[in-house]
């Protein structure tokens, strides 16, 4: 029997031990919504187990503090959690921890993981996107006053630079709703960049 619910409540416990801001409960959530959103669109057979994956896939971030390898860090302990809250087949459950695994993969195969590919990176895009930018690079400038809406990204310079790092993955997906999802949330992004720069440079008024 599947309990969800419980599931949840589960990630959440994990994730209030400790989180990185920009990858936390919330974040999962989200990535949840948009992994079952995707799929019904796109007709996997399977959208629960799309948005199970999905609230399962940053498990890893609580168990290991660094960016590198958090996918596969966090198998084991999804393993333990569809076990204790889900029914599901040794067939299910293997792609979905395959998914787990590999979301942060260059080069990923299944449709399930490239579910949550996509919906991992369409939450770094569109005004949530922005949002991320600056909650996770606050300690850099916020931009370069003679490149305020750039169209290249270069991480760790400024949060505008991040934003134009995250622009990036508008190429990278590799579902239709996804492709779809990401132009509109892209275009979020350049609208918010040119809308700045037109204020701080005086175009506004």
């Amino acid at each position: 029997m599947k309990n969800i619910l419980r599931l949840k409540q589960a990630v959440q416990t994990q994730f209030d031990k400790g989180s990185h801001i920009a990858h936390g409960f919330d974040h999962v959530v989200r990535v949840a919504q948009l992994a079952r959103y995707i799929a019904e669109r796109d007709n996997y057979p399977e959208p629960e187990v799309a948005e199970v994956a999905g609230l399962l896939h940053d498990i890893g971030r609580t168990v290991q503090d660094e960016e590198k390898d958090h996918g596969p860090a966090g198998v084991p302990l999804a393993s333990e959690m569809l076990d204790q809250y889900t029914g599901y087949d040794a067939t299910t459950k293997r792609q979905i921890l395959d998914a787990i695994r590999d979301h942060s993969a260059f080069k990923a195969e299944g449709n399930l993981t490239h579910i949550v590919q996509d919906a991992d990176k369409l939450d770094g895009l569109g005004a949530v996107g922005v949002m991320r930018a600056y909650t996770s690079k606050y300690f850099l400038p916020a931009y370069d006053p003679k490149n305020i809406a750039p169209t290249n990204g270069e991480r760790d310079t400024t949060i505008h630079a991040q934003i134009a790092f995250q622009l990036e993955w508008v190429d990278m997906m590799e579902t239709q709703t996804g492709r779809t999802l990401a132009r509109r949330r892209g275009d979020v992004m350049r609208d918010f960049l040119e809308t700045f720069r037109g204020e701080v440079e005086g175009g506004d008024f």
